[in-house]
């Protein structure tokens, strides 16, 4: 990366969860262990700490894995996608804290009886959406920090620190699990798949020309080509390959 290790950190995510969410969920564990919500207690304070830190951080985790498949199909309807990510978050949340009460405890409960949880944690749960709301409307981007018109697409450019997700995009590179971000203000990783990127980029002015790189049209400056394969310049210096797989849609494009 060419961020700080602390940069790093800041940038990851869990789904479309953060750093600042995770600890807005820890803070509000806190909170319910100092006053034993919904008669949580335990035979120390520090158990009711953990316990309290493993129900919030665990359906946290939970939540983070829900929330994309819910937000796919219901990004702009948000009010109901609110509602519809809070009841698809309780009945899983439920279940991990059955697991904490068997584990704290030592009572395995009946089905019957995962019933009675259920209105607390769907409390909970409702607590936790409207949470995460305030924390993302407080650090979104301000209105006049409006991104390039050829800016990564939004998708994208939520993984980014704000300074390269308002950048002009230059060309995406798959490396393993992650994807290089090249714009014009520099570079970064993201936790991503080139296949969802494609996905995002299809609309766009650019072409992929390898397994692992995409780039953006504006961006390239020359093109060489050598038995069957091809190698582009692009802007800053950046040199990309070019497969034989796709070599022959760039030969076709006005910009090889």
């Amino acid at each position: 990366m060419n961020g700080t290790g602390d940069q790093s950190w800041a940038q990851w995510r869990l789904g479309r969860c953060g750093p600042l969410e995770f600890a807005g969920l820890s803070v509000m564990g806190l909170f319910l262990a100092a006053f034993q919500t919904f008669d949580a207690r335990h035979d120390a304070w520090w158990l009711d700490i953990l316990y309290w830190q493993l129900a919030m951080l665990g359906g946290g985790v939970i939540g983070a894995l829900i929330e994309p498949v819910v937000h796919r199909r219901l990004e702009r309807r948000p009010h109901l996608f609110a509602i519809v990510q809070i009841l698809a978050m309780t009945p899983p949340i439920t279940l991990w804290i059955a697991v904490l009460g068997a584990v704290f405890h030592g009572r395995i409960p009946r089905l019957d009886q995962l019933m009675f949880p259920l209105g607390s944690v769907l409390v909970v749960n409702a607590a936790v959406v409207i949470l995460a709301w305030l924390l993302r409307a407080a650090t979104a981007p301000r209105a006049d920090a409006a991104p390039a018109s050829d800016a990564a697409p939004a998708e994208i450019r939520a993984k980014l620190a704000p300074r390269l997700a308002r950048a002009r995009l230059i060309a995406i590179q798959a490396e393993d699990h992650y994807l290089r971000v090249h714009t014009e203000a520099g570079s970064d990783l993201i936790l991503m798949r080139l296949a969802d990127a494609l996905a995002t980029l299809k609309d766009r002015d650019g072409l992929q020309v390898h397994r692992s790189w995409w780039v953006a049209r504006c961006a390239v400056q020359t093109v060489q080509w050598k038995k069957g394969r091809g190698t582009l310049g692009l802007e800053g210096g950046l040199s990309v390959p070019v497969s034989e797989t796709f070599a022959p849609t760039v030969r076709a494009m006005d910009w090889a």
